[in-house]
């Protein structure tokens, strides 16, 4: 089947809306590189922060898109919004596990419930595989290397406001999160500042992607603190930007910087995270991140996530 003939159902709760405009960035990446290769998508959104009921609306919402359009395949993100999918049986359907729905206890019990009825499982990361405890195909998310690249550090710090002599690290999460653990990171910084090492957090949370490469072009180093991950996207943004990285040991974060320069693992302790940016910081020069991320392409990554599409759907066409 060729790949301008296929006609995919995106179902998620994850997408960017106005007021959120970074809500599900990746889920929305990867519906555009999989449009550039051919690919012709709808995408239902489940607005589930405003209300769970829109779960069960998702039937009814899947329903009536599927009465009315022909699809090949229903693809959803995240965990519980495979539910509405499940309640119909006449298209095959993937669904793509991206973090907290596997990691929290919970969630991971209605994903795996899930992951029985799925005709093929995606996952970002292979500690996420280990919690599904079932077959899966680990593709982590893509990046637009066009998009995220090294730019100016003068000029994104004067986009943003900032001092052009400040040292930043970036902090990219709503800090009231609380697996993010902000407070690890204040108190790491604060650790630093105290070593003659002075570092101020830059926040970046609820922005557009276009502005994100700002962020990380502006700030010395990312300073991931989360208790737990998927597999995170800044990180790979930021190498794409040749970013130092400063990260507790979470997701594929580890396998993701091996051999990466300026880049350190921590114990998820206040003072191994501020040994981790004293070190980065006295280094003071960028990462050769961009140079080890070139197999996570948007495009390299949307050809992987097709061949699970025609995999499913050789599997469904067989007599």
């Amino acid at each position: 089947m060729e790949n301008s003939s296929l006609k995919i159902l995106v179902v998620t709760s994850i997408y960017p809306t106005q007021q959120n405009p970074s809500l599900g960035a990746f889920v929305a990446s990867q519906v555009q590189s999989l449009q550039n290769i051919g690919l012709s998508i709808d995408v239902i959104f489940l607005d589930v922060r405003r209300s769970k009921w829109e779960l069960l609306k998702g039937i009814t919402k899947i329903r009536n898109r599927l009465s009315s359009n022909t699809y090949d395949l229903i693809h959803a993100h995240f965990g519980y919004n495979g539910i509405p999918v499940c309640f119909q049986k006449n298209l095959p359907f993937v669904i793509s596990f991206c973090g907290s729905d596997l990691n929290h206890p919970g969630l991971r019990k209605i994903s795996r419930w899930v992951a029985k009825h799925a005709d093929a499982c995606i996952v970002k990361s292979k500690s996420l595989l280990e919690l599904l405890g079932q077959p899966a195909v680990v593709i982590p998310n893509g990046i637009d290397l066009e998009l995220f690249r090294p730019n100016s550090q003068h000029s994104s710090r004067r986009r943003l406001g900032l001092y052009p002599e400040g040292r930043y690290a970036l902090f990219a999460s709503n800090p009231s999160r609380p697996e993010k653990q902000y407070e690890l990171a204040k108190s790491a910084l604060t650790i630093a500042c105290q070593s003659g090492v002075a570092c101020q957090p830059l926040i970046l949370q609820n922005q557009p992607p276009s502005e994100v490469p700002h962020y990380l072009n502006a700030a010395n180093l990312l300073l991931l603190t989360s208790r737990y991950e998927g597999s995170p996207n800044v990180v790979k943004e930021a190498m794409a930007c040749n970013l130092p990285i400063v990260s507790t040991e979470v997701g594929d974060v580890p396998q993701i910087l091996k051999n990466t320069h300026n880049c350190t693992i921590c114990k998820p302790t206040a003072e191994s995270l501020a040994k981790g940016v004293q070190t980065v910081l006295k280094d003071g020069i960028p990462s050769n991140g961009r140079s080890k991320i070139g197999h996570l392409s948007s495009d390299i990554i949307a050809a992987k996530v097709l061949d699970v599409y025609h995999q499913v759907l050789e599997k469904r066409n067989k007599p």
